[in-house]
């Protein structure tokens, strides 16, 4: 016991000793606690806007409080849509600077929430949020609204959509329903389909250019969800494209027409519609007269019909029968029409999306099962209180603008058919005045890879003295003569002078150019006829493969020369630049003058660029235009065709 209380008195000793060299006891001193943090905060000032529109940018300043250290301000921007939330000016400010907010070009629907937060750099636990909503212009477009579109897919399939969506003005899609000719990529049948559109994942948006999307989701898998791009007329029309996507590899261009009644179709009604016969996989287009005559039915009486079936013509008056059913709630109307002598078939359904009391779009339906009937579509425009008085020459009279698209049928695969005219009836059976631009891409009585056809032309016309408002022309004379001669032959389904006339091709296979396609003659407005200003149009090429999209476009006269410039969005990519040149059009002419159209730097739009076209005015608003110098390819001529229309500005100060 004594060697420990020994040795505790030595530790004890050496201990004491240590402290005695000190000034000291180290056991009475701590280290003083840090200096307490300065009280940084931040705050915007002043408030962020809590709502902007796309084409717009808001700048937003946070100011930093009691930071000694000057940091400044971090700044990040965050939204549920990763890589498209838009862009800040600056990443860092000082406190009370400002950067800017710039939101993204496009949106997947109407609107988008992001949050810009602001944080002190010296302290980053220390910031503000300013959660801001981004607006497009669905408000633009809303209602009910009849689509259809017409096309191809990458194997030259045809392909053939028609619908009706309720479009809420907020970017979203409520109801809808649609029937899809397509060929079903599960099974490798052609087939049609029709669904109802589902309101999860259906959107739309429309930018401030007036170019925008529309995405719809039908119940059908096999058809997935669908894609159109569209160029805003007005509110109550635009075009649209159809886009391919990941289900579909398809393109196809149309119409979105806003829907103003619903009741059952009565009277006689112009129709057209043109696609291919599943079976034999031929080409095929009728056209003619359907007269309801008593509530859901369709008598022989003031009704005719005319096919063009891969080059054979037949025609049906007096005997075509059919039935019409009442509408669903949304418009659409089930037609079973039979027409006897018509091939292979004769007995038709269509399923009619009825825009107003006197426009359906059809779309053949009754090819369910993959081995039925063909796969048709086109438009049905009512003739009014004039059905059954189209009795004389002069029931057909004045200058009409038409345009024509369909196939040749020169070479063993059908091609492309675009053709464009302008002509004056003169209420006595004579064309007189007339010029055309008719490119068929393969041009079997020549062995060459196309024929472009620009000449004036006269010809004769007759109209069916039962009053049915069918009228057969022939063109003849043309200036400069064609070599081998060149004998197109036009039927037309009137709706009234005033009015659209629908037109069936009847080029039949004896014929040197033979072909085949549907078309609208319009009646050309009185001189002067103008262009220029903005415009909406949609453009459908064929250069070994199908390129359709939607444009707008600023038409300008005051430059040398006059010139134009836009941006597309077509089946291959979007947002694409494009510039054209145009003379403008002679103030006594018919209507027709010359262009060119080209990619704009870094843009691709147009498949072969530059290429020239001529513009015909039906009036200062609207027109076709048809490419005129049948670019060559590796294997094919390049055929295009186009609809322009005047577009109203989506806002104030808009493009």
């Amino acid at each position: 016991m004594a060697t420990r209380r020994w040795i505790l008195f030595l530790l004890a000793a050496a201990i004491l000793a240590l402290a005695g060299c000190n000034s000291g006891s180290t056991f009475n001193v701590q280290n003083p606690p840090p200096p307490p943090p300065p009280n940084i905060s931040i705050a915007f000032q002043p408030a962020p806007a809590g709502t902007i529109l796309i084409d717009t940018t808001t700048s937003l300043t946070a100011v930093v409080s009691n930071d000694p250290s000057n940091s400044g301000v971090s700044w990040s921007v965050t939204c549920s849509v990763t890589g498209n939330c838009g862009q800040l000016s600056a990443q860092h400010t000082a406190s009370g600077e400002a950067t800017t907010y710039t939101p993204p070009a496009s949106l997947a629907g109407n609107s988008l929430n992001v949050n810009i937060v602001a944080f002190a750099t010296a302290s980053q636990a220390t910031n503000v949020v300013a959660p801001i909503t981004v607006t497009a212009f669905g408000s633009n477009l809303k209602g009910t609204y009849v689509l259809e579109a017409t096309g191809a897919d990458s194997n030259f399939n045809p392909y053939q959509f028609a619908g009706v969506i309720v479009l809420d003005g907020n970017g979203g899609i409520s109801s809808g329903e649609q029937t899809v000719n397509f060929s079903d990529p599960t099974t490798g049948l052609f087939v049609a389909k029709s669904d109802a559109i589902n309101n999860v994942g259906s959107s739309y948006f429309l930018g401030p250019d007036g170019r925008g999307t529309i995405t719809l989701n039908p119940n059908d898998a096999d058809i997935g969800a669908e894609t159109f791009s569209l160029v805003f007329l007005s509110n109550s029309q635009a075009l649209i494209a159809a886009l391919p996507t990941s289900t579909l590899t398809i393109s196809g261009t149309g119409t979105m027409d806003m829907q103003t009644a619903t009741a059952a179709p009565t009277g006689g009604y112009a129709f057209a519609v043109s696609g291919t016969d599943v079976t034999s996989a031929s080409p095929m287009a009728f056209a003619g007269i359907l007269n309801i005559d008593s509530p859901n039915n369709i008598s022989g009486k003031g009704s005719v019909a005319d096919q063009n079936f891969a080059g054979t013509l037949a025609s049906s008056s007096g005997n075509v029968s059919g039935t019409v059913s009442d509408p669903d709630l949304l418009g659409a109307v089930t037609l079973n029409l039979t027409i006897p002598g018509f091939s292979p078939t004769t007995t038709y359904q269509f399923t009619g999306y009825i825009v107003d009391n006197n426009h359906i779009k059809l779309i053949e339906s009754d090819n369910t099962s993959g081995t039925g009937s063909g796969s048709t579509a086109g438009i049905a425009i009512g003739q009014g209180a004039a059905t059954g008085t189209f009795k004389t020459a002069t029931s057909f009279s004045g200058t009409y603008v038409f345009g024509v698209m369909g196939v040749d049928l020169a070479g063993t695969t059908p091609a492309t058919l675009t053709s464009a005219g302008v002509f004056t009836a003169d209420g006595s059976g004579d064309l007189t005045n007339g010029y055309t631009d008719t490119a068929l891409q393969q041009n079997g009585a020549q062995g060459t890879s196309g024929a472009e056809i620009s000449a004036s032309f006269s010809g004769k016309y007759s109209v069916d003295v039962k009053g049915t408002g069918r009228v057969q022309s022939n063109f003849l004379d043309f200036v400069p003569r064609q070599i081998p001669n060149f004998h197109p032959k036009f039927f037309f389904y009137l709706t009234g002078n005033g009015n659209p006339a629908l037109v069936l091709d009847g080029g039949d296979i004896s014929a040197y150019y033979p072909s085949l396609g549907t078309g609208i003659a319009y009646p050309q407005a009185a001189a002067p006829l103008t262009f220029g200003g903005n415009y909406g149009f949609s453009f459908s090429q064929q250069n070994g493969s199908e390129d359709d999209g939607t444009a707008q476009m600023a038409a300008n006269r005051a430059t040398t020369p006059p010139s134009l410039s836009g941006f597309a969005d077509d089946s291959r990519a979007g947002d694409q630049p494009f510039s054209g040149t145009f003379t403008a059009p002679a103030a006594s002419g018919n209507g027709v003058f010359a262009g060119s159209l080209e990619n704009g730097i870094g843009g691709s739009a147009f498949p072969a660029s530059p290429f020239n076209v001529d513009y015909y005015v039906i009036d200062q608003y609207h027109g076709f235009f048809v490419e005129t110098d049948l670019v060559n390819g590796p294997t094919t001529g390049q055929v295009s065709f186009g609809y322009y229309a005047g577009r109203t500005p989506v806002c104030a100060g808009c493009p």
